[in-house]
């Protein structure tokens, strides 16, 4: 089954309830009786959600508005998580819209300088706020989306009013929350992207850049309230479905950048000491190819294969480990194979058995540090510990496991 993409295309920002319309404008009917009974679900005496359907500078968007708590209590982290635990939503949306209260709590006490249990949730804590974090992992679900991404951010500029007082855009939560993220100033001198619109761009994007290759299916815009000078303030969201080139689990959404810079006056210590640092940095590959230099020098040109937002902190390592006076860099799409791991027994001892899934084909390959382990403490050859491990792998296999 083609895996099923979503790209938020936010060229006037981003934020929660403008996230959240623009999932019920491609989600129909059913996204929105999902979304209002998790909503209902939540317990908050008081918040409903309406929705619009209105005309934005000749755009037809959907828009919600949130009415909000009658004497809203205030609320630390541990009061956010008791009303998303008691949501009646799937355990996955529960552990997603956690995962989303707690960064927002530990990026609030990393700007204030105290600890996570200590932060109560200024406007960023409202009902609302709730409401777009749980509602748009549940309408997320709703659609079977799969990857999502994200363009460019624009974050807008001038200054805006918060608890703290006034403070330049970004403010201090979004700034912090956009960290990895290719952001931009402007086109307005407005917020246009909020705290909670970075949170849920941080929590769902596994990749940024341009639309990735996919048969679109539906396009949707969500209204936010707020009027621009120069153009509608909509986000766009762009549902589709990657190419399905090889068969089941074969895709081309992901998108990828390769850096390469030449090195031909640092010893094979010092490259080596550099590959290992950007595979810690989270380097999706490391190589080095053999090439013939200026002046006939012998040298090597260093491969890196990065995702987009962890590109920056590999040029930097480039330029400060080996010298280099530049990277180059390609963006790639890439076709990728649905991927996963067993854990067989094999001596009494775990060993996880990588497989790899393209079309009707299923590789297997055992960890090898972990093989290795075995083989020595059973004192046997490691390739039968190899053999051993693959066939208990594909034993699960023909149970029916995954892929």
């Amino acid at each position: 089954m083609p895996r099923k993409l979503l790209y938020l295309d936010p060229w006037s920002g981003l934020s929660g309830d403008m996230t959240l319309s623009a999932l019920l404008s491609v989600g129909g009917a059913d996204a929105e009786d999902a979304l209002q009974s998790a909503v209902r679900s939540l317990g908050l005496n008081g918040v409903a959600v309406e929705v619009e359907r209105v005309v934005e500078w000749g755009l037809a968007c959907t828009r919600i508005k949130v009415q909000g708590e009658d004497a809203p209590p205030l609320r630390h982290l541990e009061q956010m998580l008791t009303v998303i635990d008691r949501a009646a939503v799937s355990e996955r949306v529960k552990d997603q819209a956690r995962a989303a209260v707690i960064r927002l709590a530990e990026v609030e006490a990393g700007i204030h300088g105290c600890e996570v249990d200590h932060i109560h949730f200024h406007e960023v804590g409202a009902a609302d706020t709730l409401v777009d974090v749980v509602g748009t992992f549940v309408l997320i679900e709703a659609l079977g989306v799969d990857q999502v991404s994200v363009g460019t951010i624009p974050v807008g500029g001038g200054t805006v009013e918060i608890a703290h007082g006034r403070m330049g855009v970004p403010a201090p939560a979004t700034a912090a929350l956009l960290c990895g993220f290719e952001t931009v100033g402007g086109p307005e001198m407005r917020e246009l992207t909020t705290p909670t619109g970075a949170l849920l761009a941080g929590q769902l994007a596994t990749s940024q850049g341009p639309m990735p290759r996919m048969t679109v299916k539906a396009v949707g815009y969500g209204a936010g309230t707020m009027k621009l000078e120069h153009g509608p303030n909509v986000l766009r969201v762009v549902l589709g479905e990657a190419s399905d080139v090889g068969g089941s689990g074969a895709t081309s959404g992901d998108t990828v950048v390769e850096l390469q810079t030449n090195i031909d006056d640092v010893s094979p210590e010092v490259i080596g000491y550099a590959a290992r640092r950007l595979r810690e940095a989270g380097a999706l590959d490391v190589w080095t190819v053999a090439a013939q230099m200026k002046k006939d020098r012998p040298g090597v040109v260093l491969h890196v294969l990065v995702t987009p937002e962890r590109e920056g902190a590999a040029v930097d390592i480039l330029f400060a480990e080996t010298g280099t006076l530049g990277v180059r860099r390609a963006p790639l799409e890439r076709y990728v194979a649905g991927r996963g791991s067993w854990t067989v027994s094999v001596g009494g001892h775990d060993v996880d058995v990588k497989w790899g899934a393209w079309g009707e084909g299923v590789s297997l390959a055992p960890e090898f540090e972990q093989a290795a382990r075995v083989a020595e403490a059973a004192g046997v050859p490691l390739r039968d510990v190899i053999q051993e491990a693959v066939e208990k792998a594909r034993l699960q296999l023909g149970k029916g496991g995954a892929p």
